[in-house]
């Protein structure tokens, strides 16, 4: 900024020298005019003022010669000694050929079309000149065909459309054609061609003490991250058949030969250009994805907000862009058919669209006026200190300088006049198309297309929340470009283009954006397929809602949905949103047919597990009910068993004849106690009581069989780990257990532990309800039974104290096993229901525990304390278990699932909750030592 005096004493010295050059005289007949012309320049422009002290022979000629013979003047002055001394006389030239323009810009001898006209066509000689020299220099033996022939380049974007900015990057793309290759080693083409590529385009972009040539970009290329600098024409007709996109066949619009092999270029450009970018017919799909194009830039802030100041003159409302995509979107739907309507140069196409009939007349001079115009501010903005960029500036002294530059003193006046061109613009082209589905965002644009985010892009996605707009962009981007499986096809890349949008805003609305879309980016690019699954999200929004707000907080469920992607149809149920809690009573085996196979079943029985665990899952993060969710599970998991183990029976019979005995399946652990989560394994014993038919080894295949029903993987992914250490032979003896050797063993060897573990047991399916009956009474013998001879305190201390020193705590919200967790209150509750042998206990914590309260086996207070903190673990748990992988790490945790555990206890935030979990920890302690000890 400056101050008030400054600004007054610029401002008279513009307007002193303004008058001058804008009152139709020329540089070739004013003396005045041309030192008023290099007067405005110097003072308004840094870059233009070097340019001035450093060619005062550019100046010297303005007093004589017409501009254009000076500029071929200045292109006779470049030698082809040696590759260094090449580009160092281009670099000279370069910085004499900017002076040149912007003087003639300045002064209105040259227009923008001419401008562009000149810094292409120099481009275009740079190109060629140093194409010839790197070859010499690197030995190939050029012919009529090109200095290395079966190579060429494609200019793109405003060069390849002879438009070139006055400070802009020059797109190229370097082509070979094996066939005209020639080598020593044809093997090592791609290999020597980079080498080429990559000197050809050092020259252009070192910058020394004389600058630089052009700044170049091959991003533009099919599929850059894959493929070398130099692609061969059948990798890129491979690419452009398959997976070329939309705003690739924009952009190429515009592309045409430039340097190297004319032949190669026109027959490349002939079979795999022309037809990929001009159809003759394009299906209703199709062309709503080109439409995409255009409506992916509206949204945000309106017109009527607009303000110069800080406004991109390129990519902001009523910009360069929207003309260039007004034009564009066109020519690809009508240039199929209409050759006319295939012009490169923007202002040619818009001529062609009023011509042909598809434009209004008054509409189309009105943007061609218009565009000229912002190309003229472009170049203001640019030629300042050459810097590639669009921004009309926000400080005041630099607008006023630009201004002077553009012709004009009043500031307030020309600014209003550029907004007035916005304005006008943006009308027409929101005009284009109307009543179509917006692709943009809420708070502004969302391109997904291109080499490189755009700024508008990013500052949508930071307010949003996002903080990795980069990297979103880059693998929103990619799937677009097809590079996951589920985007392959043309028709899941259109579906997307339309989704992305709503997938910003989705993630945006979660309050951890970040996690809600790279959880979502797992689970996208896991699968396999994408158009079913899009076309649901996309015409089911409150499903797509569901599901990031669900990933956000559960970045985990991730692989398990890519795994099951059947599993989000459950989300499309009008009651998914809505659905209360139910412990599910779904006896799976009523699916399953006495003739359905055991691979079939083990399949069908995972699709209605899965799909009941997904709606318990999405219970517990709406904390729906959670304290019930553990007998939920564990419903689901007896329900499994029940349906599974009489199909493992059929397939042993099936191969080893009848079993003539009784069997039933104990449920240990989690899943005894009605406990388990998301997570938890099934403890399992299998009990047997044969006969003397039964055939040999029968009941350790139908244990084998059994496991395997659980938890193998099939293509419906797996159900359970299975655990059935707890048997009495261990890890290490048969994995049935007959009735004899379980009585015998836990009425003569069984270690207290193993009575603890045993006071969770509880039959959960067997061959006939009198075994089941039977060996639930021997299991309740078993522990009423037993005589701990006074040792039950000091071997249970004894087991906790080694816990501790051989599992210790994995942190401090190892909520299980810290100091204080819920291991010691189920240490406690299995002390009580062993010392006093109640007949028909609960087996889950919480009713051991409130039959502790009832008996009062424990002080009153001491009971509340134990049921209200159990119950708060077990919510912890669930919550825990389906939100973080393995133990919590608060600092490491996002702020969603913090939130929601502190939610899920009743407690305000998530610091609370750590304050009042140290203290559950410090009270467990105290009732442990005063109980057991």
């Amino acid at each position: 900024m400056f101050d008030d005096v400054a600004y007054a004493v610029f401002s008279a010295r513009i307007q002193n020298i303004l008058p001058v050059f804008k009152d139709g005289t020329t540089l070739k007949n004013s003396q005045k005019s041309i030192a008023n012309i290099v007067e405005a320049a110097r003072s308004c422009a840094p870059y233009l003022d070097e340019l001035c002290g450093r060619w005062p022979n550019i100046l010297e000629r303005l007093d004589t010669d017409a501009p254009e013979s000076i500029y071929k003047h200045i292109l006779s002055n470049i030698r082809t000694d040696d590759f260094d001394t090449l580009c160092a006389d281009l670099r000279r030239c370069k910085q004499q050929v900017h002076l040149l323009s912007a003087l003639c810009d300045i002064a209105g001898v040259w227009n923008w079309a001419d401008v562009t006209g000149v810094l292409s066509d120099f481009a275009d000689l740079a190109m060629q000149k140093l194409i010839k020299q790197v070859a010499t220099e690197m030995g190939f033996e050029g012919n009529e065909r090109g200095p290395v022939p079966g190579l060429f380049v494609l200019a793109l974007g405003k060069y390849g459309g002879c438009e070139l900015n006055y400070s802009s990057d020059i797109d190229l793309i370097v082509f070979y054609d094996p066939e005209y290759i020639v080598l020593p080693q044809p093997e090592k083409a791609e290999r020597i061609l980079v080498r080429f590529v990559r000197k050809l385009m050092r020259g252009f972009d070192e910058i020394t003490p004389d600058g630089y040539i052009f700044r170049t970009d091959l991003r533009l290329r099919p599929d850059p991250r894959a493929n070398a600098v130099a692609v061969s024409t059948l990798t890129a007709e491979r690419y452009y058949e398959t997976l070329g996109q939309n705003w690739e066949r924009a952009a190429m619009i515009k592309a045409r030969f430039c340097g190297g092999d004319w032949q190669a270029a026109d027959l490349f450009c002939e079979t795999v250009l022309t037809p990929f970018i001009w159809r003759r017919s394009l299906d209703y799909a199709a062309i709503a994805d080109i439409h995409s194009i255009k409506r992916q830039i509206q949204g945000g802030a309106t017109i009527a907000q607009l303000q110069a100041a800080g406004h991109d003159i390129k990519l902001g409302l009523g910009g360069i862009r929207e003309i260039e995509f007004y034009t564009q979107v066109q020519q690809l739907i009508l240039g199929g058919r209409n050759t006319a309507l295939r012009a490169p140069r923007t202002v040619d196409a818009l001529e062609a669209l009023a011509v042909g009939g598809y434009a209004d007349v008054d509409t189309i001079a009105s943007l061609q006026a218009d565009y000229a115009a912002l190309r003229d501010l472009e170049h203001r903005t640019q030629m300042y200190a050459d810097a590639q960029t669009h921004i009309w500036p926000n400080d005041i002294l630099h607008r006023l300088q630009l201004t002077a530059l553009s012709g004009y003193s009043d500031l307030d006046g020309f600014e209003a006049e550029m907004t007035a061109r916005f304005t006008r613009v943006h009308k027409h082209y929101t005009e284009l198309f109307p009543g179509e589905e917006d692709l943009s965002a809420q708070k502004g644009s969302l391109v997904f297309t291109g080499v490189e985010a755009e700024s508008t892009t990013l500052a949508t996605l930071e307010a949003y929340g996002f903080t990795r707009g980069e990297m979103v962009w880059k693998t929103m981007a990619g799937w677009l470009g097809g590079r996951i499986r589920a985007t392959r096809t043309q028709r899941a890349r259109e579906l997307l283009t339309r989704l992305a949008p709503r997938i910003v805003e989705a993630c945006g609305e979660t309050g951890a954006p970040d996690i809600a879309f790279f959880s979502f980016a797992d689970f996208l690019s896991n699968l396999n397929a994408g158009v079913v699954l899009l076309s649901l999200l996309l015409g089911k929004p409150d499903t797509l809602i569901s599901l990031i707000e669900m990933l956000a907080i559960a970045p985990r469920l991730a692989q398990t949905l890519s795994e099951q992607p059947a599993l989000i149809d459950a989300m499309v149920e009008p009651e998914f949103l809505t659905q209360k809690l139910e412990i599910p009573k779904n006896q799976y085996s009523t699916h399953l047919s006495a003739d359905t196979d055991f691979e079939t079943s083990m399949n069908l029985v995972r699709q209605l597990a899965h799909e009941d665990q997904f709606n318990l899952t999405a219970s517990v993060l709406r904390l729906q009910n959670v304290e019930r969710v553990g007998q939920a599970y564990s419903a689901i998991a007896q329900a499994v068993i029940e349906a599974l183990l009489p199909k493992a029976v059929q397939e042993v019979e099936r191969v080893s004849g009848p079993l003539h005995g009784e069997f039933a399946i104990i449920g240990m652990g989690k899943l005894g106690s009605r406990e388990m989560t998301l997570k938890s394994d099934v403890d399992l014993m299998l009990v047997y009581r044969d006969t003397e038919a039964t055939p040999l080894g029968a009941f350790n295949k139908l244990a084998r069989r059994f496991i395997t029903s659980l938890s193998s993987v099939t293509e419906e992914g797996g159900l359970f780990e299975v655990d059935m250490a707890l048997r009495p032979s261990g890890r290490s003896g048969p994995l049935a257990v007959s009735l004899e050797a379980f009585q015998s063993y836990y009425k003569d060897r069984a270690w207290t532990w193993e009575y603890m573990a045993l006071s969770r047991a509880r039959v959960i399916s067997g061959s006939s309800d009198v075994f089941i009956k039977a060996l639930t009474q021997h299991i309740e013998s078993a522990l009423v039974d037993k005589d701990y001879e006074g040792q039950l305190a000091g071997d249970i201390l004894d087991m906790h104290a080694r816990l501790a020193r051989d599992k210790p705590a994995r942190g401090g919200w190892d909520i299980k096993g810290v100091q204080g967790g819920l291991r010691d209150i189920e240490f406690i509750a299995q002390f009580l229901v062993l010392k006093h042998k109640p007949t028909g206990h609960k087996q889950g914590l919480v009713g051991m525990l409130e039959h502790a309260k009832n008996a009062q086996w424990l002080a009153s207070d001491d009971a509340v304390f134990l049921l209200k903190t159990a119950r708060v673990y077990q919510i912890l748990l669930q919550v825990i278990a389906i939100a973080v992988d393995g133990i919590l790490i608060p600092h490491e945790a996002p702020s969603s699932v913090k939130q929601l555990l502190a939610q899920s206890v009743g407690v305000t935030g998530f610091s609370d909750l750590e304050d009042a979990y140290k203290q559950w920890h410090e009270t467990v302690n105290e009732i442990f030592a005063r109980t057991i000890a």
